[in-house]
């Protein structure tokens, strides 16, 4: 077939979304079409979005049956020639309460050789049974929900598997040095937040400080692992009145952690019962992603994957990769990303 405006996710979930039922009813008109109609006309709309410029798809066709003789209605057909071969993808729209079962599969599947369709797809607004799919999937039907997150009549929301890469300071070391005197803090947390300042008495900032401008900044690794920082050289530092000048490293590991969890999609388009995968059709809009809650675990279905090192074994269908961030806003680098053309 001839590539239009689509895409597909690996896979994602749908679910549909409940009204209250006064609200449905609140919308409903009673000069509208038959709501089957309705159903196969957006199934139209979308696979024209799909089809692109070489293919032509027709609404309400009529083909004559081979075996039975007689002309059989097809909801929605697509055709396209390729070469010298003429290629014929038929869609039954089937717009039920419940979901699909094995005898509405197995009479299109009858209808499918029937008219000698190259390709036979079925699109329901409630699903398949198991025995179904199983029926399609050995005689090469496509089996595909209705996704449609603008819409009231079939308004469902889709959620696909997001992994959540997630990489921060786990812990860190400070490393001093100088000659002479010296007279430091003992304690580590005390250390890592002592003023330092050069020979003109300008404040530089804190060892943590500095540190964590390093980080946000994105100069220094973020890779996991073991990473040598250095943090300030012949600075001046006091402590209970002695002043010491000293050259300051920090040690720090960087531990990356994942979660997985789902991300909605809004879209119009399917899914694919058979491999789970989601056809979009034009455009996607997700919701918006609060990595500091999910990492704290404010976020419902988000878990943390504890046995996890290395997130290319995890099956998602999308990544994010994300790093911690520290200290005040003025801290972070300010910087504009444009879009590659």
């Amino acid at each position: 077939m001839a590539k239009g405006y689509h895409f597909r996710l690996p896979f994602a979930y749908h679910f549909p979304v409940e009204f209250p039922m006064g609200e449905v009813d609140s919308i409903k008109d009673p000069k509208q079409e038959a709501k089957w109609k309705r159903f196969e006309k957006l199934v139209y709309e979308i696979q024209k979005s799909f089809a692109g410029t070489t293919a032509s798809v027709t609404l309400n066709d009529h083909i004559m049956g081979v075996d039975s003789g007689t002309e059989r209605q097809i909801d929605v057909s697509i055709r396209q020639q390729v070469s010298q071969f003429p290629i014929l993808v038929i869609i039954d729209c089937k717009d039920y309460a419940e979901p699909i079962d094995v005898v509405d599969m197995g009479a299109f599947v009858t209808f499918t050789t029937d008219v000698r369709a190259n390709k036979g797809v079925m699109v329901s607004s409630n699903g398949f049974t198991t025995a179904a799919i199983r029926i399609a999937k050995n005689a090469g039907i496509d089996t595909l929900t209705l996704i449609d997150s603008k819409g009231v009549d079939w308004k469902t929301y889709v959620a696909v598997p997001m992994l959540l890469e997630h990489t921060s300071i786990g812990q860190y070391s400070l490393k001093i040095s100088g000659v002479g005197r010296m007279l430091l803090p003992y304690a580590t947390e005390e250390l890592a937040e002592l003023p330092m300042y050069a020979d003109d008495g300008t404040l530089i900032g804190t060892p943590l400080g500095i540190l964590h401008r390093k980080w946000n900044k994105q100069q220094i690794p973020q890779e996991p692992g073991v990473h040598q920082v250095e943090i300030g050289k012949q600075v001046n530092v006091e402590y209970r009145g002695v002043k010491s000048k000293i050259d300051i490293h920090i040690q720090i590991v960087v531990r990356q952690d994942f979660y997985l969890g789902p991300l909605r999609v809004y879209t119009q388009g399917f899914h694919d019962a058979q491999n789970g995968s989601l056809i979009v059709a034009r455009e996607l809009r997700t919701d918006s992603i609060d990595a500091g809650a999910i990492v704290r675990g404010e976020v419902p279905g988000w878990r943390k994957l504890n046995d996890v090192t290395d997130g290319s074994t995890v099956r998602a269908a999308m990544r994010l990769s994300v790093s911690a961030g520290y200290g005040d806003e003025d801290d972070f680098e300010d910087e504009t990303i444009e879009p590659e053309c």
